[in-house]
């Protein structure tokens, strides 16, 4: 069952990690070579956010082309997120100027950002007090100093210390987008990814069971009654049926240190479930544009604490 819209609102407003932030230049001053710098959150950790707290198949975005008489071209994005309890998509709208690089990929962008403050997420950071910093000069522009970060993440600490609040554990590289071809990325990218290659799994069984478990077809059993390391738990997952009919498992998996990753298996697994533990994970790392996911070739599993 979904969680209730209070819930919902709360989890989404959560402040991120200061990994999860980038920084822009608003506005530099040449003659001293300092400027001020603003926070944004990456869209990656917003969408890993929309993933984790409504999951994967609960919100879609869509992007629309904005043209004004003798203004710059813009993109509008709407945010939709499913309610369970209403029956009903709810869309919340904004959007942003294409910017001077990669004019239209930096509108799409900047514009999901904007529309995700409308949900509240990264709602905090306006709140924060201006930040100086040093610059300098690339090509015609300024940019921040990279030498600036740890001032700028100090800032942001200190911020959110100030209101007593407590940021979620950071999605960092490892922080997952939906990979384009998904039901969801499909739905924002207009295409089918290729299914991924053929993966096997193996069945993990709780300890007291293991001696009288009979291995199944394509499984690889245990080779001890000894319970090995947590090496993911599944959060979310769900069965998707490809153009050519071949179906996929995917699933939101945790790490221990708090980071969530999308895997995907290919053939459906009913034991993918939220609350299920993997254990002896054998994957392949792929990566599509900026998104990293993972192929999981196969795995031992314990679904003792499923949902």
């Amino acid at each position: 069952m979904q969680k209730d819209a209070a819930t919902i609102q709360v989890e989404l407003a959560a402040p991120f990690a200061a990994e999860d932030l980038e920084w822009r230049l608003q506005i530099a001053y040449e003659n001293e070579m300092r400027g001020i710098a603003v926070p944004y959150v990456t869209n990656r950790a917003i969408q890993n956010r929309l993933d984790s707290v409504v999951g994967v198949d609960h919100w879609r975005n869509d992007f629309k082309p904005w043209h004004s008489a003798g203004k710059k071209e813009a993109q509008i994005c709407g945010i939709s997120i499913y309610f369970e309890e209403r029956g009903e998509w709810i869309t919340k709208f904004d959007g942003a100027e294409d910017s001077d690089i990669e004019p239209v990929k930096g509108g799409l962008s900047d514009s999901m950002k904007r529309a995700a403050v409308q949900w509240g997420v990264g709602r905090v950071l306006y709140g924060m007090d201006t930040v100086y910093v040093d610059v300098e000069k690339k090509g015609k522009s300024f940019i921040i100093k990279k030498s600036e970060r740890a001032k700028l993440d100090g800032a942001y600490s200190r911020y959110l210390k100030s209101l007593n609040l407590t940021p979620t554990p950071a999605g960092g590289v490892q922080s997952q987008l939906i990979p384009q071809g998904t039901a969801e990325g499909a739905a924002q990218a207009g295409r089918q990814a290729p299914p991924p290659a053929q993966q096997h799994s193996t069945q993990q069984t709780p300890p007291a069971q293991q001696q009288s478990a009979q291995p199944q077809q394509g499984s690889h059993p245990l080779p001890n009654p000894a319970r090995p390391t947590v090496e993911f738990t599944i959060t979310s997952a769900r069965v998707q049926k490809g153009m050519s009919g071949v179906s996929t498992s995917l699933a939101m998996v945790q790490a221990s240190d708090g980071k969530k990753a999308l895997a995907f298996v290919r053939g459906e697994h009913p034991e993918l479930k939220a609350g299920v533990k993997l254990f002896n994970v054998k994957k392949t790392q792929k990566q599509q544009d900026s998104v990293v996911f993972y192929l999981l070739d196969s795995f031992d599993y314990d679904d003792s604490e499923a949902a």
